[in-house]
């Protein structure tokens, strides 16, 4: 039998704004999985606040990691209600910078991390979240994404897209991100905390108002929230440059083809691509 009590799952959850959204969540009677690398702050989130909360390490970068995070807060409460996909952390390196060559003359492999969680990470976590949301009784759900102000387009764009991929296919599941500005959380740098002016600095509460905005309006898909200082924007849909790219786009054009036919094209020509890479492209 299912909690009776709501239930999220917040990647990233042991600290900062993630952590700031589960004490919010806990205080209004919330079940709460936090998923997250750090066992050290996990455990003592989960120890401080409560039963309510199960702690779970991992790496979300790492999609079974991830999907067993999932299946863990299921069998435990037995609903899913929140997916905050919020884990992410900042790039590491300067791609421009001169790279230290390998024996063959080519730089060696990019640091691709930041991508990895900030962006592959969000992927698994929408795709696991809209399969347990469907498992619901009434087949709800709420997913967030933490964006950023910095631009994160794919995120933004994820966000869009599969909202109104939801409401195409008629089923009550919202999808929203948020854009943090300088938030101060362990990731921040504190010289910068510091220099910055004040008012200028965007508090976790403001944070924790766009998530809960999300959970009370569900109205409210498909949105990218700003959230600055103290106060949260709507950012309003880039128009199309023309009607070729709003016809692409917005997939007006798959009324003219069998979809389904043409993903099994698709699937087809990529697995003799995946054929070719494992022959060594022969």
């Amino acid at each position: 039998m299912g909690s009776s009590a709501q239930v999220a799952l917040v990647t990233g959850g042991a600290s900062g704004m993630g952590l700031g959204v589960v004490e919010d969540l806990v205080q209004k009677g919330w079940n709460v999985a936090i998923v997250d690398v750090d066992a050290r702050m996990g455990h003592s989130a989960e120890e401080r606040l409560g039963t309510q909360v199960l702690f779970i390490r991992a790496n979300v970068a790492d999609y079974n990691q991830q999907a067993e995070a999932f299946s863990q807060t299921w069998a435990q409460w037995g609903r899913l209600d929140l997916v905050l996909a919020n884990a992410g952390i900042l790039d590491r390196m300067d791609i421009t910078a001169p790279g230290k060559e390998m024996a063959n003359g080519a730089p060696a492999k990019p640091d691709t991390l930041a991508v990895d969680i900030c962006l592959y990470g969000v992927i698994y976590a929408a795709y696991l979240a809209l399969h347990y949301f469907r498992k619901n009784a009434n087949g709800k759900g709420n997913l967030v994404f933490t964006s950023s102000q910095g631009g994160i387009y794919p995120v933004v764009g994820f966000t869009r897209s599969l909202a109104q991929r939801m409401k195409d296919l008629g089923e009550p599941i919202t999808v929203n991100c948020i854009l943090p500005g300088l938030v101060p959380t362990p990731l921040a740098n504190t010289a910068l905390l510091a220099a910055f002016p004040q008012e200028m600095i965007t508090p976790v509460s403001t944070i924790v108002r766009a998530v809960n905005g999300f959970i009370e309006d569900q109205s409210l898909t498909g949105q990218a929230a700003e959230c600055s200082a103290r106060e949260i924007h709507f950012r309003p849909v880039l128009p199309y440059s023309n009607a070729a790219a709003e016809f692409m786009s917005a997939g007006k054009f798959a009324a003219l083809v069998d979809m389904k036919a043409a993903m099994e094209d698709v699937e087809k020509k990529t697995k003799v691509f995946e054929e070719k890479m494992a022959d060594g492209g022969v």
